[in-house]
């Protein structure tokens, strides 16, 4: 826009914003379940779930929509639903070879920190299983015990056809100890080689 200075019929340039309505951004996560739709000159709210129309006006405030979506029928049906195949998805994955693993890993788990074998049979740990996989057997102590000796039976055939395919001498040492607090003996062997690498 142009002007002119009385003082010396100068022209000044003034940069004027025109005041043009700006629409708010809509940022309350209510919004997420409405679309917004300009219907006879009006902004509308509709209902994704249930197709009911609200009023969508910036100074109505998000207080209807939050009343609408906590008893909207469609939100809670559509919930329902996904909740429930949820959980068929979940009862439904677990087959025959996840119940393999989870044992051998129970079996890896008894090793690594020397549980006893009667852990399997304690009232906690079986709670814990069944929140975890109601579809899963816990094995009992004798089960487990032989899953422990194939995982035995297995690193063993892989420790000889190491041994064997070895070319060098191997030094074997053992050491053996009790445990003065639990009464049991215990022995380790050692064995010290030079490998390819």
């Amino acid at each position: 826009m142009e002007s002119y200075s009385s003082a010396g019929n100068e022209i000044i340039n003034e940069d004027v914003e025109q005041s043009v309505p700006r629409k708010r951004k809509r940022k309350a996560p209510v919004w997420d379940n409405f679309e917004v739709t300009l219907i006879s000159g009006e902004d509308k709210a509709i209902c994704k779930h249930c197709s009911k129309i609200l009023s969508a006006k910036a100074l109505h405030g998000t207080n209807s929509l939050n009343t609408h979506v906590k008893s909207c029928k469609g939100l809670q049906s559509q919930s329902t639903r996904s909740e429930g195949s949820q959980r068929t998805v979940r009862m439904g994955q677990f087959d025959k070879t996840h119940e393999t693993n989870a044992k051998t890993e129970l079996a890896n788990m008894i090793i690594m920190h020397e549980y006893p074998l009667s852990m399997v049979e304690h009232l906690g740990f079986k709670r814990y299983s069944k929140a975890l996989q109601p579809s899963f057997k816990i094995p009992c102590r004798n089960t487990i015990k032989k899953e422990i000796m194939k995982i035995c039976e297995f690193e063993k055939e892989k420790t000889m056809k190491l041994i064997q395919m070895n070319t060098s001498r191997i030094a074997i040492t053992t050491d053996m100890w009790t445990a003065s607090n639990q009464k049991k003996g215990f022995m380790a062997i050692t064995s010290h080689f030079i490998d390819d690498s």
